[in-house]
């Protein structure tokens, strides 16, 4: 193994003009390929990063586990998971990206290295992470409302439910998500202002607000008030869902129509 790390190829013509940032790293984590695009990425010239440990180029607190990961990959035959890491870019600071790899085997099958070709998807991250966190938000104030709330998608399955709604319907969030808003809470019957019937499919086009008596899991009637609306999509103006206010189990009047 040792003459054929020795000998390893260089990069051709095609590898450097890859728009996309490719390197090789030997059986001991050393970089022994690298193309133009990578080179531009660390900002550094191949000189300076062909013979270096790969995990010099990640933040200290990643080193352990990848090369963990990366040793036991050298002696896995399995085909290798898409990884994602920080790599230190040429402003000096550490970007997320998505690498695919590859095992690279000498004659006899045997693994000597891998190679990596790597994607820059700090951007697309950073914009999963605030929707994520923006989503987390809006989950804590639906849980801190009084008012029991519930919120299906477009075809009525529930999938938000707040510690109001569960202890007015006496079921638990996880019994609830997933099931078809009617199951959930069956109702019995249905008095609007506009005295049209009560429909979730109805209440995806136009808000619905009314008298309704409704069945608890211990088969109790429940007289409350209910409002239902759609939730629409500001850009695209579709109707991603409904959401629906009944009062929280102490309250003693109906809100105002």
């Amino acid at each position: 193994m040792t003459d054929t790390l020795l000998s390893w190829p260089e990069p051709g013509i095609v590898l450097q003009e890859l728009p996309v940032a490719y390197i090789e790293i030997d059986s001991r984590g050393v970089i022994r390929v690298i193309n133009d695009a990578a080179c531009r990425l660390h900002d550094l010239p191949a000189e300076q990063l062909v013979g270096r440990e790969i995990w010099t180029l990640m933040p200290r607190d990643q080193i352990a586990r990848s090369r963990a990961d990366f040793f036991d990959a050298i002696e896995s035959s399995a085909d290798l998971p898409v990884a994602r890491r920080s790599l230190l870019n040429a402003h000096h600071e550490f970007v997320t990206h998505e690498i695919h790899r590859r095992l690279l085997r000498d004659a006899d099958g045997n693994a000597i290295g891998m190679s990596c070709v790597t994607f820059d998807v700090s951007e697309l991250e950073a914009a999963n992470h605030e929707t994520r966190r923006a989503q987390l938000w809006l989950e804590s104030v639906i849980q801190a409302i009084p008012q029991a709330i519930m919120v299906t998608d477009a075809l009525g399955f529930v999938r938000c439910v707040n510690p109001a709604a569960e202890r007015l319907l006496g079921w638990s969030a996880t019994d609830l998500i997933g099931r078809q808003i009617e199951k959930g809470m069956p109702i019995l019957s249905a008095i609007s202002v506009s005295r049209k019937p009560l429909s979730f499919r109805m209440a995806l086009e136009e808000p619905w607000n009314g008298d309704v008596k409704i069945v608890n899991r211990h088969g109790q009637s429940l007289s409350v008030w209910l409002s239902a609306s759609p939730i629409v999509d500001q850009k695209s103006g579709s109707t991603n869902g409904v959401v629906i206010v009944l009062p929280s189990p102490d309250s003693r009047e109906k809100p105002a129509p």
